[in-house]
């Protein structure tokens, strides 16, 4: 995994944007994905410092869910999930993985399909359900190359830890 170097890139995203004359708004993009490389730091780590990061991209979602639900709703939904998952909530987290993916499909983000369906999978490998995790980690495969991600496809396939 990459998420340090997806971090630091985050922070000099953030320094650059500082510096313009007029803000730019992706309207959920950047921040959803801030959200996934925060959450994914907060896994490996028993800290809490990322809560509150967290907690403001998921208010920036929130509202940008009023702007386009149909373009946010699986977003929000996958960041809700992986809050819960690293809060100890593994139900509700689990419920929420599955509707972050079946949002994603309905409306045609094949892309965050396949990483919604992925972070699912970790989810359940780090709960020690190697049946999920694996069922997912395939969904997941399918999906990549289903998108034209071969290459995100054979990193996954190489990187499954069992």
């Amino acid at each position: 995994n990459k998420y340090d170097l997806a971090a630091a890139l985050m922070q000099k995203r953030y320094e650059v944007e500082k510096k313009m004359s007029r803000p730019t708004h992706w309207y959920g993009l950047t921040a959803f994905y801030d959200g996934l490389i925060f959450l994914a730091l907060a896994h490996r780590s028993s800290e809490f410092e990322w809560t509150s990061d967290v907690g403001d991209i998921m208010s920036k979602m929130e509202t940008f869910m009023q702007i386009g639900r149909s373009n946010i709703e699986h977003k929000l939904l996958l960041l809700e999930a992986e809050v819960k998952s690293k809060i100890g909530q593994k139900d509700i987290a689990s419920q929420k993985y599955k509707l972050a993916i079946a949002a994603a499909e309905k409306n045609g983000f094949i892309h965050e399909q396949a990483i919604a369906t992925e972070r699912a999978a970790d989810f359940f490998l780090r709960n020690n359900d190697k049946s999920n995790a694996s069922l997912y980690y395939g969904r997941a495969n399918s999906l990549y190359l289903k998108w034209g991600a071969k290459g995100k496809a054979d990193d996954l396939c190489k990187n499954i830890p069992f």
